[in-house]
C-alpha cells in the first residue's frame, strides 16, 4: 500500500493553543465550576499546562457580581457568600455502573462530597463509591447545579430574627448582558437582586399570606425562573422583573412542602409532600410521608396529577431538587425509575454530615399503608 495514503490517527496534544483557549473561554461561559476544566485538562499534558485551574473562576462574567451580596435589609453590615454545588452522574466506561454524586468546590481543583438532599458535608463515603475517579474512565454529566446564600457577620449591630441568616433557594438568571439573582428566604419572602441596579434586594409580595416554597431556573440560557407558593399558585419571573402567571393553586392549598423539579427538556413537575406523625410502639412518633406529583399544563395553566413516573427517579432535597432517567440496562447503584428518593430530618435528625434513617423511598405508583408510606432508607445509594 502506497504510504501516502495512510491517515494518521489526529494528535491533540498538537491542536493549536488558540483553539484550546476558546474552547476553554465557552467553558467558563457557561460554568462557575472547574470539573470540564478538569476533563480538558485530562486529556494529555499539553493541554494541562496550558489550563489552569487558578484561572477559571475569574474569566467567569458573573463572578465581581456575586462576590460578597449584600443581605436583605441595609440595617446589617453583614453580607451573603455564595456557594455552588452540582450534582453529576459519573458512569464507568469499561462497566455497566453509574454513580450520582454531589460536589462543591471548595478551592481550585479541590473537592468536596455533599448529601445528595442537602449542603451537608458528607464525613463517611459510601462503600459503593470508587475511592479514585480517573476522569479518562468515567464519562461525567451535569444534572443539576444549586445554590445556596450563607451570612457572614461583619461586626455591625444585631439584626431581626425576621431576616434569615442563609437561604437554601437561590438560583441566578441571565440573558445578555443582564444578570440578576432571586432567593427565598426563612420567612417565605421572594427577593429579587439585579447586577447594576444599586445591587439592593427588592422584595416581592411582602403580604402575610403569601409564602413562596421553591424556586427554579428554566429556558435554554437560563434567563427565566419559576416560583411556587405554598397553595401550589405558580409565577415566571424573567431578568427585568417581568412576572407572568403560570398556574392555580391546588385544590385546597395541597399539601406541607411544594418542590419544583425539571425534567425532560424544559418541562416542570411540582412535588407535593405531606407528613403525618404516627404513634408507634416507642415513646417517640415518627413522620410518614406521602408525596403527590403533578404535571404543569402550561395552555390551562393548571397542575395536572401524575400517578406514573414510568422510568423517572426523582430526588427531593433542601437545595435542590433534580430528575434523572433510568434507561433500560443502566445500573446507576441504587436507583430505581418510578420513585421519589428524599431527606428529612424530622424523621431521625441528621448528625455531623451523615445521612440517617431519614433518607428514604416512595413509590408514586404503589404507595403503601394506606394514604401515607414508611420512609425506607435506600439500599446502595451512593452520595
Amino acid at each position: 500500500m502506497d504510504s501516502s495514503l495512510l491517515l494518521l490517527a489526529p494528535q491533540w496534544s498538537n491542536l493549536p493553543l488558540d483553539l484550546l483557549e476558546l474552547i476553554s473561554d465557552r467553558l467558563d461561559n457557561n460554568s462557575s465550576d472547574t470539573f470540564d476544566i478538569l476533563c480538558l485538562r485530562s486529556v494529555c499534558a499539553t493541554w494541562r499546562t496550558s489550563l489552569p485551574l487558578s484561572n477559571n473562576n475569574n474569566k467567569n462574567p458573573l463572578s465581581k457580581f456575586l462576590k460578597n451580596l449584600p443581605f436583605w435589609s441595609s440595617s446589617s453590615s453583614g453580607f451573603f457568600i455564595l456557594k455552588q454545588s452540582s450534582v453529576y452522574k459519573l458512569k464507568a466506561l469499561h462497566n455497566p455502573k453509574s454513580y450520582l454524586v454531589k460536589i462543591h468546590e471548595t478551592s481550585p481543583g479541590e473537592m468536596r462530597v455533599l448529601d445528595l438532599f442537602s449542603s451537608e458535608r458528607l464525613c463517611f463515603l459510601s462503600d459503593k463509591l470508587p475511592r479514585k475517579i480517573d476522569l479518562q474512565e468515567f464519562h461525567v454529566r451535569l444534572v443539576r447545579r444549586a445554590y445556596r446564600m450563607e451570612y457572614v457577620n461583619n461586626g455591625g449591630s444585631d439584626i431581626s430574627l425576621f431576616w434569615s441568616l442563609n437561604s437554601e433557594k437561590v438560583v441566578i438568571l441571565s440573558s445578555g448582558e443582564d444578570s440578576a439573582l432571586m432567593a427565598i428566604h426563612s420567612g417565605g419572602k421572594l427577593g429579587f437582586l439585579k447586577k447594576g441596579n444599586d445591587e439592593k434586594w427588592k422584595i416581592f409580595d411582602d403580604s402575610w399570606n403569601v409564602i413562596y416554597e421553591d424556586i427554579m431556573v428554566y429556558g435554554v440560557n437560563g434567563e427565566n425562573c419559576i416560583v411556587v407558593d405554598d397553595k401550589g399558585k405558580t409565577l415566571s419571573y424573567d431578568v427585568g422583573f417581568k412576572v407572568s402567571d403560570l398556574a392555580e393553586g391546588l385544590a385546597g392549598g395541597g399539601g406541607h412542602k411544594k418542590h419544583l423539579v425539571e425534567y425532560s427538556g424544559g418541562e416542570v413537575l411540582l412535588v407535593d409532600k405531606y407528613v403525618k406523625h404516627v404513634w408507634c410502639k416507642s415513646e417517640f412518633s415518627k413522620s410518614a410521608v406521602e408525596f403527590r406529583v403533578y404535571k404543569l399544563n402550561r395552555e390551562e395553566k393548571r397542575w395536572e396529577k401524575v400517578r406514573d413516573l414510568g422510568d423517572l427517579a426523582l430526588f427531593i432535597g433542601e437545595d435542590c431538587s433534580f430528575s434523572v432517567l433510568v434507561h433500560v440496562g443502566d445500573s446507576t447503584v441504587g436507583l430505581v425509575g418510578g420513585c421519589i428518593f428524599y431527606g428529612d430530618s424530622r424523621n431521625g435528625g441528621r448528625s455531623r454530615g451523615l445521612c440517617s434513617d431519614g433518607d428514604g423511598v416512595f413509590n408514586v405508583e404503589y404507595p403503601t399503608y394506606g394514604d401515607f408510606v414508611f420512609p425506607v432508607k435506600p439500599k446502595c445509594l451512593s452520595p
